[in-house]
């Protein structure tokens, strides 16, 4: 009965680790010459240096979407975070702790603004991040002039992709290890802390929520604050991997693999319900995929695709996971009215 319970508790946690060993024994039976014991940890270096960024944002955009909204602007809060970081880099010749904390800074503010329109002025959030997706987005080409930064003009942060915890040829370099580290921290924050209970209280019943006195205008405003202050780390992290800060490339799309992580991790679009370990897994998909699709030399093309149809299993299970959970609450009704 407790195995049942747990499989029961963590059905998609578990369906999303099947597919991810699924996805490995298909390209391993297809390819079995690109993955020789030297190539795996290469595959999978490459696999969690493509976590971080998606990651990071991905622990706000969990809470977002349990309380029932949705952030179509975090990848724009990126780029202006990152530029104005980038700038203050270039032409004041910050020191990398000053630039990170402008990002943070700027990444609150873009949060801030967003949760005080939908959390306070009731404006829907997809409204709302569609409108700042755009104006940050065209906020930060003012003020770069569409100019980038480039690597020569950045202070040196090689090191936090080039070093990091290794063991024998496996490297967790610096920018996973500071992902790792937030993750656990929400994990901590969503499973014990009263904030953590308040979110899945306002997700999943409004009203409920706010008779058992949880200021659910509160709540919901400062989710989108720390979700943009996640996308001001994400910032720094961005410019540490890729070495240079973009107008239109930083953070572009990065909205869509974040929500798209979120939603196969199992956080529920009806609200109320999602896990860390989930979203988590849902990253360790997507980047799975990711690199999978480059190791079989499949067109690139395809990638967007493949996230598509990702989408759409993980919503169906989803559909499916609900409907055997609401017969099962029933059946245990029925027992306990039988036996009254």
């Amino acid at each position: 009965m407790t195995v049942r319970r747990f499989v029961g508790g963590h059905i998609k946690e578990i369906v999303t680790i099947g597919i991810i060993v699924l996805i490995f024994l298909a390209c391993i039976i297809a390819r079995p010459e690109m993955f020789d014991e030297s190539r795996i940890p290469s595959i999978v270096n490459s696999i969690l240096f493509w976590m971080p960024l998606n990651l990071t944002v991905a622990m706000g955009m969990m809470m977002v979407v349990i309380v029932r909204d949705i952030d179509l602007s975090v990848g724009s809060s990126v780029a202006l975070s990152a530029m104005i970081a980038g700038i203050m880099f270039r032409d004041l010749g910050s020191p990398l702790w000053l630039g990170a904390i402008a990002a943070i800074v700027v990444g609150a503010l873009c949060g801030a603004f967003n949760g005080f329109l939908v959390a306070y002025l009731n404006i829907p959030a997809i409204i709302v991040t569609l409108g700042t997706m755009n104006a940050y987005r065209g906020l930060t080409y003012i003020i770069s002039a569409g100019k980038q930064v480039t690597n020569y003009e950045l202070p040196d942060m090689n090191y936090l992709v080039t070093q990091g915890v290794s063991a024998g040829e496996f490297l967790a370099p610096w920018i996973v290890i500071i992902a790792f580290l937030i993750t656990a921290a929400f994990s901590f924050l969503m499973r014990y802390s009263h904030f953590g209970r308040e979110i899945y209280a306002v997700g999943s019943n409004r009203e409920a929520a706010h008779l058992r006195g949880i200021n659910c205008k509160k709540t919901e405003f400062l989710i989108f604050l720390i979700i943009g202050v996640l996308c001001g780390i994400t910032a720094i992290m961005s410019a540490a991997r890729f070495g240079y800060v973009n107008p239109s490339n930083t953070g572009n799309g990065l909205e869509f693999v974040v929500i798209s992580a979120t939603i196969i991790g199992g956080v529920s679009v009806s609200g109320g319900s999602g896990t860390v370990l989930g979203v988590f897994l849902g990253c360790l998909l997507l980047g799975t995929v990711n690199n999978m699709i480059t190791v079989m030399a499949i067109p690139g093309t395809v990638q967007r695709f493949s996230y598509g149809m990702i989408i759409v299993l993980s919503l169906l299970i989803d559909w499916m996971v609900r409907a055997v959970q609401t017969r099962q609450r029933i059946r245990e009704l029925e027992r306990k009215e039988a036996v009254s």
